[in-house]
Parts: C-alpha cells; structure tokens; sequence
C-alpha cells in the first residue's frame, strides 16, 4: 500500500493506521512507573488530623446586648511586641438616632487578627486601621448617595 504526501503532510504508516498500542509512550507522565522506595512520593498521603473548627467568639465574655459582640479587648496579645494605640475613632455611622458606631483602636484590631489567625506585622496595623476606617465611611457615603436618590434616609440619620 503507498500513501500519498500532500502540501506538507506526512505520510502513515499501516502500522500507526491500526490504533493505539497496548503499551503507553515511555514519555508520558500519566504512566510512569511508580515511584521507587529510595526516591519516594513528595506527597505525604498519610492522614493529617486536622484541627477541629472552633468559634472565634470567647463566650465567656460578656456581650454587649446594642451589638451582640464581646467587649474587644485592648490588652496586647501574646508575643507582642509593640505597643499599639488604644484610642479608638469616632465613625459618621450613626448607630440609633443618639449615637455613631466606633472604630476598633489598632490594639483591638490587631487582637482580633491575631485571634483569626493572621499572621500581621504588628507596625503595619496603625495604618491597615486608617485604610479600614477609611474604606468603611466612603462606603457609608455610597450608602447616602443611595438612600438620597430613593428618599429613604431621614435627616436625623435613620430610616
């Protein structure tokens, strides 16, 4: 049987006409021998117990019934070493017709990441608070913008 060789194209072989082979290509990464016991898995496929979920919420603490969350701690975490404001700053947020919401001081804020689980570098968190204040009134602002246009936000600040 001849094939033909067209424009480029490579001829076939019978032998490559007839369908896959039983044996997969030595290069294919797919197939390739398991590993042996000297060079090993890089994977550990050993069960890993895992540590169970737990709150992040300490309910021993007392709750503060205007917001259902515990008093934030301002003492500094374990293994602190720099000493963080505890000032905290008033939000244009108005929380009941007679008071504003405030921000966390950079020593609470830095105790509830640290309480998620987050590693932070502890002379950063002053300025992720301003960041976080920040972003928060701007969005507050978009929230006026909207409730002005549908004339659902009092003067006094509520609904």
């Amino acid at each position: 049987m001849q094939t033909a060789v067209n424009m480029g194209q490579t001829a076939s072989s019978p032998s490559s006409l007839a369908g896959p082979t039983s044996e997969p290509p030595s290069s294919c990464p797919i197939h390739r021998e398991p590993p042996t016991s000297t060079s090993g898995c890089p994977i550990q496929h050993a069960a890993q117990p895992k540590a169970a979920a737990k709150c992040p919420i300490d309910h021993s603490q007392d709750i503060n019934p205007l917001n259902q969350m515990p008093t934030l701690a301002q003492t500094p975490s374990p293994n602190q070493s720099t000493t963080l404001p505890l000032t905290r700053t008033e939000s244009t947020i108005p929380r009941d017709p007679s008071a504003k919401w405030e921000y966390p001081s950079p020593q609470q804020f830095y105790n509830a990441l640290v309480r998620k689980g987050w590693e932070t570098p502890e002379e950063h968190v002053e300025t992720m608070v301003e960041i976080h204040n920040f972003l928060n009134e701007e969005a507050w602002q978009e929230v006026l913008k909207w409730e002005r246009r549908s004339n659902r936000y009092r003067a006094d600040g509520c609904w």
